[in-house]
């Protein structure tokens, strides 16, 4: 996986179908596979943050890290 800076979405009605270009850190632009409605929407809420974003196209899998002083941790007792 890999870093993204941005990312384009195209959703195709006639076909029920779209995909995402996913631009990488290094200036890659690449595009994902095919996904049906409820993956392309699924991921459309994921990609909707300020966090990094990593991503592999080949599988149209995705990541959302969130920085290190984001997550309090508490000690159970």
């Amino acid at each position: 996986m890999r870093r993204i800076t941005s990312y384009q979405a195209l959703w195709r009605p006639v076909e029920n179908k779209g995909h995402f270009w996913f631009t990488y850190s290094d200036g890659d632009r690449e595009r994902t596979m095919d996904l049906d409605p409820e993956s392309f929407r699924t991921m459309m809420k994921v990609l909707d943050t300020d966090k990094p974003i990593f991503a592999d196209h080949s599988t149209s899998v995705i990541a959302v890290n969130s920085q290190p002083n984001d997550c309090k941790v508490k000690a159970l007792s």
